[in-house]
């Protein structure tokens, strides 16, 4: 099962309806090497601003962590078969330092943080992501990638 392998932790359980920053829960990367938070967006009225950011403490945003992050080809809900142009197709995955601004209505965006970027020797082991859109409605999971499996790990939230 992939659950035994990657951990999969929902950091928005009710749809986010951005008015201004919203975080997603933190998460504890202290016992894992990846976090790829996956979010989808309904219709959003200007581009959504992704940032990661890691501290101390939960919701301590102190140190801003490089990521990756890719668009998804085509709106959520259409395929086209062998195609390129299909929501479940990621377009080519871009570098961030400390924001991504990327023009997400009705798309997918995944973003991909590795622990390797996090100061977690001195403590920083919190990371907390946020999201920044005018107007529009979001749904975030992440999928980490554990430095230990098992079919029941502890969870990565405070």
């Amino acid at each position: 099962m992939i659950a035994e392998n990657l951990k999969i932790v929902p950091v928005w359980v009710q749809p986010v309806d951005f008015t201004s920053a919203t975080d997603t829960d933190s998460i504890d990367m202290s016992g894992y090497h990846k976090a790829t938070f996956i979010y989808m967006f309904e219709t959003c009225g200007a581009a959504v601003v992704h940032s990661m950011n890691c501290g101390l403490t939960t919701g301590a945003k102190t140190t801003a962590v490089p990521f990756k992050h890719a668009l998804g080809g085509a709106a959520i809900g259409t395929a086209v078969a062998g195609s390129a142009a299909s929501c479940d197709v990621l377009g080519a995955w871009g570098d961030a330092t400390t924001t991504a601004s990327i023009t997400a209505s009705t798309k997918m965006v995944v973003c991909e943080v590795d622990a390797a970027n996090m100061d977690i020797a001195n403590g920083y082991k919190w990371l907390t992501g946020t999201t920044t859109c005018a107007s529009g409605i979001g749904f975030c999971l992440v999928i980490l990638e554990p430095r230990y499996s098992g079919n029941s790990s502890v969870t990565a939230l405070a």
